[in-house]
């Protein structure tokens, strides 16, 4: 069975990370893969993600402003130095895990799911093509994670736009 992240609705994460915030503990964090149900503290290796799922969730928290973002997040890439380092990190990112062509397919998925327009896509492509991909890890598929940090990426470049 392959991730879905179209169940992870930046709204939905917004909720968690607003919760998060107000004093729940990593114990409370809720798994995105079931939102209706919180974390189990005998299982260790949930608790690890949770910690790394937590940093996510304080990464989105300073995003989240008063009115709810529509899709598509992300509609142009800023064009500013900051913004290239950025899309270069999250690029070097999904290579690394998944190799060029899940790293590509990563991008038409998030188009289709409306994270990024198509415009942006073809960019994110054009600027995929120009990394070196010695490094990367193909037919790896993107985990849960994967697809949270990617959105993590999406709202720091719409916040730079």
């Amino acid at each position: 069975m392959t991730i879905n992240p179209r169940d992870y609705d930046l709204d939905e994460l917004r909720k968690m990370a607003r919760q998060r915030g107000n004093g729940m503990s990593d114990e409370d964090v809720p798994d995105p893969t079931d939102l209706d149900m919180g974390l189990d503290d005998s299982d260790d290796e949930v608790l690890a993600g949770s910690s790394f799922r937590s940093g996510l969730y304080r990464e989105l928290l300073p995003f989240l402003g008063g009115d709810a973002q529509e899709k598509p997040y992300l509609e142009t890439l800023p064009e500013t130095y900051a913004a290239e380092f950025v899309v270069f990190e999250w690029l070097e990112f999904l290579l690394m895990h998944s190799g060029y062509q899940g790293a590509d397919e990563a991008l038409d998925y998030y188009r289709s799911i409306d994270w990024i327009t198509e415009d942006v896509q073809d960019d994110l492509s054009d600027y995929l093509l120009g990394i070196d991909e010695s490094a990367t890890n193909d037919d790896n598929d993107l985990s849960v994670d994967d697809h949270m940090l990617s959105l993590v990426y999406v709202a720091k470049l719409t916040q730079m736009t």
